[in-house]
């Protein structure tokens, strides 16, 4: 008797991958080039009315399993703009000890290229473990968008830092040299990560940053939602978001204000993600 390669209700592990290149052709960007492997695939790109293309990635099934590694690879060359979001929630699911699932993200911007990677809220599982990790790569002259976004459980089920592993580091380097390092690695069963100097007891997590960027921060009013919020300038191009919520819409209300307020130094209509997800 061949045994099955995975144990009762445990899903089979597998290698998903999303390659695509932006190219400049006149005044238009197009999708140049796209490699899809399952369970990943893409909705058809659309233009914005400011010349933006706008890609929405989908992984098919229920979520993340145990053992899965999924690689989501982007290229914008020369001239060319694009938004990279996903349509939903990306689901880590329960595994079994000792799994762990694996997303790998590259992002690369040519000279004079715009790239905005904005997912959808990434929402743990009891019992789940993601490693990720996301390496950009970009000309000193482009502009580069990242917002990641992490919810620490299910809040309607009750599950807050019922997960084993949320791992995620960010790295941006700009003409070979690295000018933004982020990192987040969280074991709720290790170490009390929901104390002071970590989570602070909040229920969301989000960080990011914008390469080309020059941010006039606003003074902003006290937040009853218990939201803390660090957003401003870490150099003459570089501007970050590092932020601590209670309830997800009042964090969504930050990020967004966030992305108005660069998109006007950057002379763009903002992009609302919340129009490209169910």
């Amino acid at each position: 008797m061949i045994a099955p390669p995975h144990g009762p209700g445990q899903a089979a592990a597998v290698r998903g991958r999303a390659e695509l290149v932006f190219e400049r052709r006149g005044s238009r960007t197009v999708l140049a080039h796209s490699r899809i492997e399952a369970p990943m695939t893409v909705i058809r790109p659309f233009e914005l009315p400011d010349g933006r293309l706008v890609v929405q990635l989908i992984t098919l099934g229920p979520g993340l399993c145990g053992g899965d590694v999924m690689h989501v690879d982007v290229t914008a060359g020369d001239g060319a703009k694009a938004v990279i979001t996903t349509t939903a929630a990306t689901r880590v699911m329960t595994m079994e000890d000792g799994q762990q699932a694996e997303q790998h993200v590259q992002l690369r911007a040519g000279h004079d290229a715009s790239l905005e990677y904005y997912p959808a809220v990434t929402i743990p599982f009891p019992g789940s473990a993601l490693a990720q990790t996301i390496q950009v790569t970009a000309a000193q002259k482009s502009r580069v968008a990242v917002i990641e976004t992490w919810a620490m459980g299910r809040a309607a089920r009750g599950e807050y830092l019922q997960f084993r592993l949320l791992s995620s580091r960010t790295t941006l380097c700009v003409d070979g040299m690295l000018t933004y390092a982020d990192a987040m690695q969280l074991e709720p069963g290790v170490s009390d990560v929901a104390g002071a100097g970590m989570l602070a007891g909040r229920g969301y997590v989000a960080a990011g940053f914008w390469h080309g960027a020059t941010v006039t921060v606003e003074a902003a009013p006290p937040d009853a939602t218990g939201t803390l919020v660090a957003f401003g300038q870490s150099t003459a191009d570089l501007a970050y978001l590092r932020a601590l919520g209670d309830e997800g819409p009042a964090l969504d209300a930050i990020l967004r204000r966030s992305v108005e307020l660069v998109a006007r130094g950057w002379g763009l209509p903002a992009v609302h993600m919340d129009r490209f997800r169910c």
